[in-house]
């Protein structure tokens, strides 16, 4: 199988060596990548002036469900429409649902969505009031040609933790070009986007309990 034009960025590597049996061939470095995490001290991943969250209560995030091929450690790419594959020494150093549950508490905790916290993975979700739970859509290397993007799709929705009950659900999808083509950008890419659409999503669900004015939302579908 042919390798696509550009591969996702090395953020951290490990290098593992063997032999094939008698034959002494090594095996190839394995690569390990993480999701840049938000940084406080960033002013580009600052999150802008928002209105103290009005969701009344708290909510537990839970690790985003990765379906299907998104659910190995490989890291997927996709060559135009259909082509999909799974990079086989490029992997994610933590699993990428816990990288994006970590990454919404991060941006949850700077641009509040309910008046108590968001945690993610607590002990027990039953001490809260709701649970936001995200899912991959897409998020991926994409190769057009000779021109390279980034692409991510997620989907969230929030949970009644009483009755189980979905109260409100949105989903976004970015994508960016990659004009570098190198493996740092790429990475880059992937990470911006994973934060502004988490941003996106939160912005939706705070304007959806505001409009009622009850600190509850309402079901949104994008």
């Amino acid at each position: 199988m042919s390798k696509p034009l550009a591969a996702l960025a090395l953020l951290g590597a490990v290098a593992s060596a063997g032999c094939f049996g008698s034959l002494g061939g090594s095996l190839p470095a394995v690569e390990l990548y993480r999701i840049a995490p938000v940084r406080a001290d960033s002013a580009t991943e600052r999150a802008p002036a928002v209105s103290p969250g009005t969701l009344r209560g708290s909510i537990a995030i839970a690790r985003y469900d990765t379906p299907g091929i998104y659910d190995g450690h490989g890291i997927v790419y996709r060559v135009e429409q259909s082509g999909y594959g799974v990079y086989q020494t490029r992997e994610w150093a933590i699993p990428l649902g816990e990288m994006l549950g970590s990454l919404t508490e991060g941006l949850l905790s700077a641009a509040p969505v309910s008046v108590e916290p968001a945690v993610y993975a607590p002990p027990s979700n039953r001490p809260f009031t709701y649970s936001w739970r995200g899912r991959v859509k897409e998020f991926e290397e994409v190769d057009r040609g000779k021109s390279v993007f980034a692409a991510v799709a997620l989907e969230a929705r929030l949970v009644r933790t009483s009755d189980d009950s979905v109260v409100w659900q949105a989903t976004r999808r970015l994508e960016q070009a990659v004009p570098e083509g190198t493996m740092s950008a790429i990475v880059s890419a992937l990470s911006s986007l994973a934060r502004q659409t988490i941003t996106d999503l939160a912005a939706d669900a705070r304007m959806a309990a505001a409009r009622l004015g009850t600190g509850s939302p309402t079901g949104s579908h994008r």
